[in-house]
């Protein structure tokens, strides 16, 4: 008998298992189905193709068959599995009363909230597509009903209760989508239910517009206004996800306890924040910290004719202790508001941020009540860091806009004179709250590097000179990193002759970058490189560096006196990416800089520039606030791409930020209508396996004989992917000596862990010269099997073959 792979329970006949699945599982989303029956292990995308294989695969089954696939044959047929493994089975009760309520209530609600969160459709699109279906259903479809019942018994066959039952199906279909049908009520339901929060459109002033009147020109006051989005509703609403506050109140429970004190790989493990934290258990809070990010877009064509016009500028807020893995999805940045930035200049910081300034103290002051096994009562939040590009951090926190201004820097009192040559970073110059009392008294930009005075020391426990952050992307990936590269490149080409552009730029186009390749580096042009600017991405610079080395190292001699200038940049690179640092960590990398900076000025006779400074204070950045890559602005200024498209999709200017405010939210609405935040594990297509190979997986690892195991094409845990030779690393010696393994096979077990069949590599020695460990494949092969969770490092990594032949690993992430 046909058997549900979702609660095991077996039916009479296929026609009953679908009906089963209809009634009991309306709520699951059935992406692909799996047979369960005589030991068959297959699994189908399409329902109809499972319909047909268990007519003529399974016609003579008589009798309930082991549910375990994974013991009943000797050899697997392919399998295309879906994106993720099959929940746990699940019963669920429901009563032939109330199903077609229930799936209505849950269906119609979520494709309707997936039209909204679409970022192409513009919302009358979703209007469009109600109609269409109202009117389909209230005339195609009613009309087949009707033929159907005509086929099935003349009139004057049928008796009252089928005809009673026809009438009720049409009467079904004459208003099937009532209470969506225009999309103030669609925005009602959605509100009423909680998981729509509305942005609250605020006037921050008035302006003159003209308006023609009955032929008539005048001039009129028209309202300006910005969307703000209340956080507590947010926060809320996202800490009452399945989960979500378990996941980060144990996250936070496993930094605690971390066996090295000076391990830090979170903001809270900072030394800022340890210190707020004393203030706060002494008064039996439970408080979280939020970063916010600050920045100006174009929302539209950055080269048209109207561009400026509707740039804008956005406030995002993402919670600073939730798991890494969590903290770099894009529906977990929140947005918080948005508004004009023409709108900023005239109407000042004070009156934009007002809002956000308030709500910011309502959440350290009274908190959000949840309700938790972990927690119960009441959870506060408190503005722990401003981060932002350095333009957008100057002009929100009143510091001079202009680098060369006479004191450029936010962080201290340096004179661009003497920035130009500065190496170390200098205590005695550092900003403080006596000293920037008094240079507002002076009210002299020029003198004091002031423009006015910042908006956020309203904010109740801010401080100015601790609470604003450095930014990697913009300093290092768009700033000195394109001075550098740009300088190597031109004079290697140009006056070195080492290599040509055309060489450089076909070895970019067929290099084979691995987890890198989404950010593959464009061609370059020499025209660019001579005016010191490449048009790369700050995604694309990363990578760049990442493999230059192995790109044109060759072409180099191994003692080239200006390479070192490159493998010193790389260094920092890799430390200001690190995810986990210790105190030497900081103190190595403020060494690097400052030799860094002096390489810099001796080789090319040039002097530094605003960002080169910046990067001597990153080292008392970290030691305050932990890996400076937990708050670079890379995932927030991802967030400006879903407004830009949505920007696109709309031809409404008139009230454009209220536009992609709504669609901010509807996003967001579908996430808190879902329930749940996705899945930590997607997996690929399943490949065969034999039992002589699952045998001894389970042996080596020591596990059930009664749980599931698949051997698929790839898997992506927590956002991670893996495939087949994908680099890991494998060990760390005392030293510092690392050993890699690569993978062969990957497996999924118990539907929700990951195998790794791996093979171990001989790692020769870290070469300088191109910033990559070579490699062998040793003759003799050694096997290993490991759990993903069990990895000393979850990053891949990626392994080329060089022009000598020499295999090298380039590490993406350093422990």
């Amino acid at each position: 008998m046909p058997t549900c792979f979702l609660c095991n329970k077996s039916t009479e006949d296929v026609k009953t298992l679908f009906k089963h699945f209809n009634s009991l599982h309306f709520a699951h989303n059935f992406t692909i189905y799996h047979c369960m029956d005589d030991g068959c292990g297959r699994s189908f995308h399409l329902r109809n193709t499972f319909r047909k294989h268990l007519k003529k695969q399974h016609v003579f089954l008589e009798s309930n068959v082991n549910s375990n696939i994974c013991t009943s044959s000797n050899v697997y047929d392919d399998i295309d599995v879906a994106h993720s493994p099959s929940p746990e089975p699940v019963v669920q009760s429901v009563s032939p009363e109330n199903t077609t309520l229930e799936k209505e209530s849950y269906s119609l609600p979520i494709f309707l909230s997936s039209l909204y969160a679409n970022p192409l459709l513009p919302r009358n699109a979703v209007q469009s597509v109600v109609e269409g279906m109202t009117n389909y259903m209230r005339k195609g479809l009613s009309q087949s009903i009707e033929y159907i019942f005509d086929d099935m018994l003349p009139a004057l066959q049928q008796g009252q209760d089928l005809t009673l039952l026809r009438e009720k199906i049409l009467s079904a279909l004459q208003s099937p989508l009532e209470k969506f049908q225009t999309e103030h009520k669609r925005l009602k339901y959605f509100t009423e239910l909680g998981s729509y929060i509305p942005p609250k459109q605020i006037i921050i002033g008035r302006r003159m517009s003209t308006l023609k009147k009955r032929g008539v020109v005048s001039v009129v006051p028209i309202d300006c206004t910005e969307q703000f989005i209340p956080l507590r509703l947010t926060l809320q609403k996202f800490f009452f996800l399945d989960n979500i506050l378990t996941e980060t109140l144990n996250y936070i429970k496993c930094l605690s306890a971390e066996p090295r004190r000076d391990l830090m790989e979170n903001y809270i493990q900072g030394s800022f924040w340890v210190n707020e934290m004393k203030n706060h258990k002494s008064k039996g809070k439970v408080v979280l910290p939020l970063f916010m990010f600050f920045d100006d877009y174009e929302s539209g064509n950055v080269l048209g004719s109207h561009s400026g016009i509707h740039k804008l500028g956005a406030v995002y807020v993402s919670i600073g202790c939730i798991p890494p893995d969590r903290a770099a999805s894009l529906s977990n940045i929140f947005l918080a508001l948005l508004f004009h930035s023409s709108d900023r200049v005239k109407f000042g910081n004070g009156v934009i941020f007002q809002p956000l300034i308030e709500e910011f103290n309502f959440l350290l002051q009274e908190g959000i009540e949840v309700d938790n096994v972990l927690l119960g009562g009441k959870l506060y939040f408190q503005l722990a860091l401003i981060i932002g590009d350095n333009l957008g951090l100057h002009s929100i926190t009143g510091f001079a806009e202009s680098f060369t201004a006479n004191f450029p820097c936010r962080i201290c009192n340096v004179s661009k004179n003497v920035l130009r040559k500065q190496c170390y970073e200098n205590n005695k110059l550092l900003r403080n709250t006596a000293d920037y009392q008094s240079q507002l008294a002076k009210n002299d930009c020029s003198k004091t590097g002031i423009k006015e005075k910042c908006v956020w020391l309203s904010v109740n426990s801010f401080r100015l000179f601790d609470q604003v952050g450095v930014d990697v992307m913009h300093d290092i990936l768009e700033g000195v990193a394109k001075y550098v590269m740009c300088f190597l490149l031109s004079l290697y080409m140009r006056d070195l002759k080492y290599f040509p552009l055309q060489v450089l730029n076909d070895r970019i186009s067929c290099f084979d970058y691995g987890p890198d390749n989404s950010s593959k580096p464009c061609a370059l042009s020499m025209e660019d490189i001579s005016h010191d600017k490449l048009r790369l991405s700050a995604s694309e610079m990363l990578t760049f560096l990442r493999y230059f080395g192995l790109l044109i190292g060759d072409f180099l001699p191994t003692n080239e006196q200006y390479w070192i200038l490159y493998t010193t940049l790389r260094k920092i690179v890799d430390l200001v990416t690190c995810q986990k640092i210790t105190s030497e960590t900081c103190d190595l990398l403020q060494c690097l800089i400052a030799e860094f900076n002096e390489l810099y000025l001796a080789l090319t006779n040039d002097h530094l520039k605003p960002k080169f400074h910046f990067l001597v204070h990153y080292s008392t950045f970290m030691k305050k606030f932990g890996p400076l890559i937990n708050f670079w602005s890379m995932r927030f200024e991802a967030k400006h791409r879903l407004s830009k498209i949505a920007a696109r999709a709309t031809f409404n200017r008139r009230n454009l930020t209220l536009t992609l405010a709504i669609k901010h939210q509807m996003l967001l609405n579908e996430v808190f209508l879902r329930g749940y935040l996705n899945k930590n594990i997607e997996v690929g297509p399943a490949k065969r396996m034999t039992n002589e190979k699952r045998s001894e997986i389970l042996a080596a690892l020591n596990l059930t004989l009664n749980e599931t195991l698949f051997r698929i094409v790839w898997a992506k845990v927590k956002g991670t992917e893996y495939r087949s030779q994908t680099i890991l690393i494998e060990d760390i010696g005392k030293l510092g000596e690392t050993s890699f393994m690569s993978i062969k096979n990957i497996y999924v077990y118990s539907k929700d862990r990951i195998i790794f069949e791996c093979i171990l590599l001989s790692t020769i020695e870290f070469n300088d010269h191109v910033c990559c460990f070579e490699v062998e494949i040793p003759k003799n092969e050694t096997r290993v099997y490991i759990f993903q969770e069990a990895l000393l490092s979850h990053v891949p990594n990626h392994i080329n073959i060089a022009s000598d032949g020499k295999r090298y690993v380039t590490l993406r992430s350093q422990l």
